[in-house]
């Protein structure tokens, strides 16, 4: 039984685009070495891990983690963390950097740590998928749920991210009043 699960998980041809994309050329290897976790795996924990209902969640990880740990004797015997060959081409010039952009990502990102590992998860998720609907499809989460998470992690993010912003505000003396510094501008 387990056998044919694993055989009918590893065959899917999502899972397979996805070691593609993980992989490249080595994507058949990558999928080779999750299988034999996955069967090496203690009976218990196969149970857990499939009953539970996130052996694709587990699959997909473990893909990830042998394709970028540097820890990762796949990731090694590949090459797959080297730079070497690779070009550098299409970065961006540094003239068009935005310090203030990359000070308020980090303070989000930051805020973001704090939180509960689910509403992290389901954030990056809707970010990385762009609806609800394709979330709860990828994850097996009903819509409304992800979607109530989704709009109260925002919602939390932003009201912490201003308590932030006004605290910093407050020890380095800047006005929290902004009408005030506008008002004075002259019309265009």
């Amino acid at each position: 039984m387990k056998d044919l699960a694993i055989l009918d998980l590893l065959s899917d041809s999502s899972l397979t685009a996805l070691a593609k994309r993980i992989a490249g050329q080595n994507a058949d290897d990558l999928i080779q070495e999750v299988a034999l976790v996955l069967l090496e795996m203690e009976e218990e924990k196969w149970l857990e891990i499939n009953e539970g209902g996130y052996l694709r969640w587990y699959v997909i990880r473990t893909m990830i983690n042998m394709a970028t740990s540097n820890r990762s004797t796949f990731a090694r015997k590949y090459q797959l963390n080297s730079t070497e060959g690779i070009e550098f081409d299409d970065i961006p010039d540094t003239n068009d950097y935005n310090s203030a952009r990359e000070e308020t990502l980090v303070i989000l990102e930051g805020i973001l740590k704090t939180y509960h590992w689910y509403e992290q998860d389901m954030l990056k998720s809707y970010f990385k998928e762009g609806s609800y609907r394709k979330v709860a499809a990828a994850t097996g989460i009903p819509f409304k749920s992800v979607g109530n998470t989704v709009k109260k992690t925002i919602t939390k993010l932003k009201e912490d991210y201003n308590g932030r912003i006004i605290k910093l505000n407050r020890s380095s003396g800047i006005s929290s009043d902004i009408r005030r510094d506008t008002d004075d501008r002259p019309e265009d």
